[in-house]
C-alpha cells in the first residue's frame, strides 16, 4: 500500500455514498484521561512494531500530540472507544501522559470499522494479510461488490481482488506473508498452485532457498504445466512422461509469446486448464477437467455431447 492509498484520502464521505456519517457530540477538542479510553477489539491493526511506538513516545515527549485521537463514547456513559488513533493512545502510555486529546463523535459500528481502517491505511500501512482483512470485514459489513468497495476507496477492482485472495492462503503462508518473510508476488505464486501440498512444498523452498518472485513464479509454472514442482520433478522415475517435464527438457521447449498467449486464451474461453505444446506447425492441445460438471461445462462450450452409454 503505498501511493495506492492517495485514492482514500475522499475518506468517509466516499465510502457511504455522499452520506454525512459523523454526528458530532463535541465539535471541539477534549482532553480524556488515558484510563477512560478503550481500543476498538474490530481494529483491523493487530501488531503495533515496538520500536516504531517508542519512537512516536520520544516525540510525544518532545512535542506533544499534534493529531487528536477520534472517540466515540460506550454505553456505560464514562469510558470512551477509540477509532482512530490506537497508536497513538499506546504510545502517549509510553510517554508517562495522564490525558490526551480526543475529537468525541456519536458514530455507527459501521462508520467505527470505515474509519478505523481508513485511519490506518492511510497513517501506518497495515500489512498485506491486515489489509485483506479489514477490506473483507469493509465489505461485508457495507454489502459491497468488490467493484463498489472499489469504486469508494478510489481503487481499482483488480487491486481489490488480489487483495482480497490473500485470504485464500493456507495459515503457515499468511503467517509468513505477516512476518514478512514472504512477499505478496511471491503469495500470489502460491496462489496459482492449486495443490495443498504442492503450494506447501514451494512456500517452504521460497523460503529455504530465498526464491525470488521470478524463480517462484517459474516453478509454479512448470508444476501447472507437470503437476510437479522442478525439484520434485528431478528425483522422479525417468520414464518417458517424467522425462518430458524435467527442466532440462522444457528449456529446450520454451514456448513462443504467441503460443503462450493461445495457451492463456483457451483456458479463458473455455473455461479450464489449456495446455498448448509445440509449435504454430506441429503440436497438440490437452484440455483438463476435475469433475463431471466441469466436462460438460467444457463439451458444451465446444458443442460436443458426451455418448451414451
Amino acid at each position: 500500500m503505498n501511493n495506492a492509498n492517495k485514492g482514500l484520502g475522499r475518506g468517509l464521505d466516499a465510502l457511504f455514498g455522499g452520506s454525512e456519517p459523523q454526528r458530532e457530540i463535541n465539535g471541539d477538542i477534549s482532553l480524556l484521561p488515558l484510563t477512560a479510553l478503550r481500543p476498538n477489539p474490530d481494529q483491523p491493526r493487530r501488531h503495533f512494531d515496538p520500536e516504531r511506538l517508542r519512537e512516536l513516545a520520544d516525540s510525544i515527549k518532545a512535542q506533544g500530540i499534534i493529531q487528536p485521537l477520534l472517540v466515540r463514547p460506550q454505553s456505560d456513559g464514562s469510558t470512551y472507544q477509540i477509532v482512530a488513533g490506537e497508536r497513538r493512545w499506546r504510545a502517549a502510555r509510553l510517554a508517562g501522559l495522564a490525558q490526551v486529546p480526543v475529537f468525541v463523535r456519536q458514530l455507527s459500528d459501521k462508520e467505527v470499522m470505515a474509519a478505523a481502517l481508513i485511519e490506518n491505511l492511510q497513517r501506518e500501512d497495515l500489512n498485506p494479510i491486515e489489509e485483506a482483512l479489514a477490506l473483507q470485514a469493509l465489505r461485508d459489513t457495507l454489502e459491497l461488490t468488490q467493484e463498489e468497495l472499489a469504486a469508494r476507496l478510489g481503487k481499482s477492482r483488480p487491486a481489490i481482488a488480489n487483495a482480497l485472495r490473500l485470504l485464500q492462503l493456507s495459515q503457515a503462508a499468511r503467517d509468513d506473508l505477516r512476518a514478512g518473510n514472504i512477499s505478496p508476488g511471491h503469495a500470489r505464486c502460491l496462489l496459482g498452485v492449486a495443490d495443498a501440498a504442492a503450494a506447501e512444498s514451494l512456500r517452504q523452498r521460497i523460503i529455504s532457498h530465498a526464491l525470488t518472485v521470478r524463480e517462484a513464479e517459474e516453478a509454479a509454472s512448470f508444476w501447472r504445466e507437470s503437476r510437479l514442482l522442478p525439484w520434485q520433478a528431478k528425483n522422479a522415475p525417468a520414464d518417458e512422461a517424467r522425462a518430458e517435464n524435467t527442466p532440462r527438457a522444457r528449456a529446450g521447449r520454451k514456448k513462443s509469446p504467441r503460443i503462450l498467449s493461445l495457451q492463456e486464451n483457451l483456458s479463458q474461453t473455455l473455461t479450464c486448464k489449456a495446455l498448448v505444446s509445440g509449435n504454430e506447425q506441429k503440436g497438440k492441445i490437452t484440455l483438463s477437467y476435475a469433475s463431471a460438471e466441469e466436462l460438460r461445462t467444457l463439451l458444451t462450450r465446444l458443442g460436443v455431447s458426451l455418448p451414451q452409454a
